[in-house]
């Protein structure tokens, strides 16, 4: 009789301890929550996500192309930049920055409503708290409002037949006592085999189940914790939540996954002991047809409200300037905020520029500069700099698209689609150009590029870096000419990085060569071949 108790014994405290130290976990982890927000909120920091993070782009496209994204380091941009708190915010983050908001008055409200929330640090943080709780994690929750799965009827029987493997234990204690232990590991294993193999036959829809329920979750504390912030979006929510009754009824059984593995050991475990997800799935199925827009909705509602927080935070901790929305594109002391200690300059594209200069001088960072400031303003209303003002437009650029080559394209045929699909969009856009055409040869290069620069300039505004100092002449008309230049200071280039009117006029590229300690016979002949052709 003492075996019979202390194994039913034994079973409980074990199983105890892992709910006990699931809480007292679950506590820590929200205090460390709370007090990394505290430290991080407005301050320079990144959260950094590897998994995919085009759910809401992916459902509803953008008006930023590609090799625009490429080209712009906006991959580096969330890597970098990314104040948000949770998987839905980074997707918003990444999907707002991919489709620019191109009127005028909602620009305008994004900003007046953004003003709202200064002074209320303590409302977005905790706000921030909320979304924390539920994080970053792998699965994609839209997924499940895709496509229906179909699961065999024999796994569903077995499920809730295994279901009571809890009490089968129990009876096994009561009649076999210490030889029920093989028994128990052996039902452990079936449920163990039900639960995955149904997970598999989900296509890993049941771990995904288990965050769309976390969004709930979430949902709910921010219902609990409404304050004078973000009330449009969380009235909606609440709305949402009321038409999702049904399916919310569907998924009590399923746990609430945090992507902390201590925390959701206990979760997992009572997921193989009672098979409550994979008994559930079949039926939870059912509604996210009926509930696919709601579902949609509320995830990019989410979203939207935790970058939104995150824009607030990433503002402050640049120092971030507003916008200013008209007819001119100006700016001010604009700057990349992705590079370390860097040198502002100004923008005036009353006119398209000819931008030249030699290698490493900085044309390519100032075509970024100018394509990442007007990303943010055209996505957020903020620039980073002194003073902004642009006209609400697309943004297009082929600036860097070698990952073209990979597809078996040459580079001047994958540059040439790229700028004849600027030229096939007839609406007014920023261009921005790296060296035009340098896939092919000098006189064709020259000949095709001024040609096809002085059309795009007619509706649009361009600014395009080149070598070709030619360029600089064939299109004074219709381009202003800006450039940067290096000073070589005992054998060693130095560049100021400061934009300055006029064309370029001084190279490095034989400088560079020599400072790499060339041959000096390479070296000689290079210059003298360079002050030939000068003369010619």
């Amino acid at each position: 009789m003492k075996d019979y108790y202390s194994m039913i014994i034994l079973f409980l405290v074990f199983t105890g301890i892992i709910f006990i130290y699931n809480l007292y976990v679950k506590k820590k982890n929200e205090k460390i929550l709370r007090q990394e927000i505290r430290e991080n909120f407005g301050k320079i920091h990144s959260k950094i996500f590897k998994g995919k993070i085009n759910g809401i782009h992916k459902r509803l496209g953008g008006n930023v192309s590609e090799i625009t994204a490429n080209d712009l380091n906006l991959d580096e941009v969330l890597t970098k930049m990314n104040h948000t708190m949770s998987k839905m915010g980074l997707e918003f983050f990444y999907y707002r920055l991919r489709d620019l908001i191109l009127d005028k008055d909602e620009l305008t409200r994004l900003q007046e409503k953004r003003r709202l929330y200064e002074g209320k640090e303590e409302e977005l943080e905790d706000l921030q708290f909320q979304f924390g709780k539920l994080g970053y994690f792998k699965e994609d929750v839209l997924e499940l409002i895709e496509e229906e799965i179909e699961i065999q009827k024999e796994l569903e029987v077995l499920a809730k037949v295994f279901s009571f493997t809890a009490l089968y234990i129990l009876i096994l204690f009561i009649s076999l006592r210490a030889q029920a232990i093989l028994f128990i590991f052996a039902l452990l294993a079936v449920n163990t085999f039900i639960y995955k193999k149904f997970n598999e036959m989900a296509m890993g829809r049941l771990e995904a189940l288990v965050r769309l329920k976390g969004l709930f979750y979430v949902s709910e504390g921010l219902i609990k914790n409404k304050n004078q912030v973000f009330t449009e979006e969380i009235n909606e929510i609440e709305s949402i939540l009321r038409d999702l009754a049904p399916l919310k009824k569907s998924l009590r059984s399923f746990g609430f996954l945090t992507g902390n593995m201590e925390l959701d050991f206990a979760e997992t475990y009572r997921n193989v002991l009672f098979l409550s997800e994979a008994r559930s799935f079949s039926k939870s199925q059912r509604y996210f047809k009926k509930y696919r827009e709601e579902i949609f909705r509320l995830y990019y509602l989410l979203g939207k409200i935790d970058c939104e927080i995150g824009i607030t935070s990433l503002s402050k901790a640049y120092k971030t300037g507003e916008a200013s929305f008209g007819d001119k594109i100006l700016g001010k002391d604009l700057y990349n905020p992705l590079i370390k200690n860097p040198v502002p300059n100004d923008l005036d594209l009353k006119k398209s520029i000819i931008l030249t200069g030699s290698n490493a001088s900085g044309k390519s960072t100032y075509l970024r500069t100018i394509g990442i400031n007007s990303i943010f303003a055209l996505s957020f209303g903020i620039f980073f700099g002194e003073e902004f003002e642009i006209k609400p437009m697309k943004i297009t650029s082929a600036i860097d698209i070698s990952d073209s080559i990979m597809k078996n394209l040459s580079y001047f045929m994958a540059e040439s689609r790229a700028i004849g699909d600027m030229i096939d969009d007839e609406s007014e856009k920023i261009i921005l150009l790296d060296e035009i055409f340098r896939g092919t040869n000098t006189i064709d290069r020259i000949a095709s590029a001024t040609a096809t620069l002085k059309y795009l300039a007619k509706n649009n505004h361009v600014v395009a870096a080149t070598h070709d100092i030619e360029l600089t002449m064939l299109l004074k008309d219709l381009f202003s000419n800006k450039h940067f230049e290096e000073k070589i200071e005992a054998g060693d280039i130095k560049f100021d990085y400061l934009l300055k009117d006029g064309p370029a006029t001084s190279r490095n590229a034989i400088a560079i060569l020599d400072n790499l300690n060339y041959p000096r016979e390479i070296i000689g002949e290079a210059k003298n071949l360079s002050r030939e052709l000068e003369e010619k």
